[in-house]
């Protein structure tokens, strides 16, 4: 058997004793057989050179040059695709970050305008003015807020309308974040009851899909984006790489499928992003972290159920806040359908109550976290407050956040989660060492050494955190990174854990009501100038979506 070869392609077989090679110049055989190296290798000459050559396989054995070419341009696509992916990502960290401290200093010039300087003072100061001093401002600076979200609202719901044209729904779909923002800014810095990292992570996302349009428009990357978007959110608003990181894991890429995604890629976007917008809100806000964390107290092992009972408490309020905000957008609505009264109206309604509740609860107002200071007993020269004040708080809170969202003021749940969690766990371990206190005498429980109540404040909102918004592994790293104690995990997991296990079984309720409606939303966009309902961004179907963000 003889093979033809050229000589620019050669390929004789190592199976063969002799190989013919034709020349393309000569039309005639030069062969000279050489002594065979290896398997796969035979040394011929041709006109007086020496060359080396591959052997070919049989027909059907092998792949084709052109195959050979298709990969590797396909390998090179890839490569270039991934580092476009990279470079979004650190895109979408930058950006948000600078926007997110935009939103911040935002929140901080409304608030000083409105309120005079009243937040530094304290909520304690604001309770001890006489209510004939303090009643104006107190109750028309958050009505006046809810007025002028109102009108954005209003606003933002002509740009809903769908228009023709691709230059005008850009412009629209630039507008609808500006605007939600705006009124985010707003409603924060008036003081109603409600917190900025929902809208943070609100502007990642339409950062990481504002970038994703230009720089990248993989569609299978539109996922990974809006998960880099999510932790440089959470990340710059907390100044917590690692938790921004786990949040978007927990919320946004555990309830994806899981094949649509580069698990290596998506990875380092995130974690690229997050540590860039936090870099970034470090310089803008300052390397302090959000609100100040006292030094963690751990005494002994044997508390540990302790740490287990507070877990169950704070899942039974993280229900209690879930169902209450229901109750009230039910009630909201129901009203809207009985009376008509235009949507506009509710976010002054809403505004105008939490200003009424604020004159015996000052502290239900969002002044930053000063409020939540003064709950952890952390500012120097302030009185902490009593146990059932506290527990006034916990409910007086629960119903204005509840109130703030169901009325349409924008904000999100993160820092009013917190602040139940640290009057919550702040009272438990005030009732806790005053039990063991006056027990020990007759049960003789000195064995069992109670650390401080600010110490079952700080666990008491991760386990609230982690209730409210299902993002378990979020808020034990949250609470880690701001008190940099070791210490503090095993009471973390265990109370974390235990309020993720009591709102479990609301989380499924959520997921099928929202399954519902999402149905029915489905049905009726398909209905809209004959619009496919796969090109329809529709609600998440995950709990914490619906709870936790604006």
């Amino acid at each position: 058997m003889m093979v033809a070869l050229s000589t620019t392609s050669c390929s004789p077989n190592s199976w063969l004793n002799s190989i013919s090679c034709r020349c393309n110049n000569d039309k005639a055989p030069f062969w000279q057989s050489g002594p065979r190296f290896g398997r796969h290798q035979s040394r011929i000459r041709f006109s007086s050179c020496w060359r080396w050559a591959r052997p070919s396989l049989p027909p059907g054995h092998g792949r084709s040059s052109a195959e050979k070419c298709d990969d590797s341009d396909s390998g090179i696509q890839m490569n270039a695709q991934g580092n476009t992916a990279i470079i979004s990502a650190c895109f979408v960290g930058l950006f948000t970050g600078i926007s997110v401290v935009l939103f911040n200093a935002a929140v901080h010039e409304i608030r000083d305008l409105c309120w005079d300087g009243i937040p530094s003072r304290g909520a304690s100061w604001l309770r001890e003015e006489p209510i004939g001093v303090i009643w104006q401002r107190v109750i028309l600076v958050p009505a006046s807020g809810g007025l002028l979200v109102s009108f954005l609202n209003t606003f933002r719901a002509t740009l809903d309308v769908s228009t023709q044209g691709n230059w005008t729904s850009s412009v629209k779909s630039v507008l609808r974040p500006v605007l939600k923002t705006i009124a985010a800014c707003i409603t924060l810095g008036t003081g109603n009851s409600l917190g900025p990292e929902g809208p943070s992570v609100e502007i990642g996302t339409s950062v990481a899909k504002g970038i994703g349009a230009l720089l990248d428009k993989g569609a299978h990357r539109k996922l990974s984006l809006k998960a880099a978007g999510s932790a440089a959110g959470i990340s710059s608003g907390f100044n917590a790489a690692v938790a921004g990181c786990f949040f978007a894991v927990e919320s946004v890429l555990w309830p994806s499928p899981a094949e649509s995604l580069s698990l290596t890629n998506t990875t380092s976007m995130v974690i690229l992003s997050a540590v860039i917008a936090s870099v970034v809100s470090e310089i803008g806000l300052g390397s302090e972290p959000a609100f100040a964390v006292p030094a963690y107290d751990f005494r002994t092992p044997t508390e540990l159920p302790l740490y287990l009972l507070l877990g169950i408490f704070c899942g039974l309020v993280s229900v209690a806040l879930s169902s209450c905000t229901s109750f009230m957008l039910q009630i909201v609505e129901d009203i809207q359908t009985a009376i008509g009264a235009p949507k506009s109206a509710f976010p002054v309604l809403g505004g105008l109550l939490v200003g009424l509740v604020a004159l015996a609860y000052p502290e239900v107002l969002y002044w930053g976290f000063e409020n939540v200071d003064i709950l952890l007993e952390s500012r120097p020269l302030v009185k902490g407050l009593s146990a059932d004040l506290l527990l006034q708080l916990v409910a007086v809170k629960i119903v204005t956040t509840s109130l703030c969202r169901a009325s349409g003021l924008v904000g999100g749940y993160y820092a009013p989660s917190l602040f139940i969690g640290a009057a919550t766990g702040t009272a438990y371990g005030k009732i806790v060492s005053y039990i063991i206190s006056h027990a020990d005498p007759i049960f003789h429980l000195s064995i069992l050494e109670v650390a401080s109540p600010q110490a079952y404040g700080l666990v008491g909102m991760a386990a609230t955190l982690a209730g409210v918004c299902q993002v378990p592994l979020t808020a034990v790293l949250l609470l880690f990174e701001l008190t940099q104690d070791y210490r503090i995990v095993l009471p973390l997991l265990g109370a974390v854990g235990m309020s993720s296990w009591v709102t479990s079984g609301q989380t499924s309720k959520g997921v099928v009501q929202d399954r519902k409606k999402l149905k029915g939303s489905r049905a009726q966009m398909t209905q809209w100038q004959g619009t496919s309902s796969s090109n329809i961004e529709l609600p998440s179907l995950t709990y914490s979506s619906g709870t936790c963000s604006s």
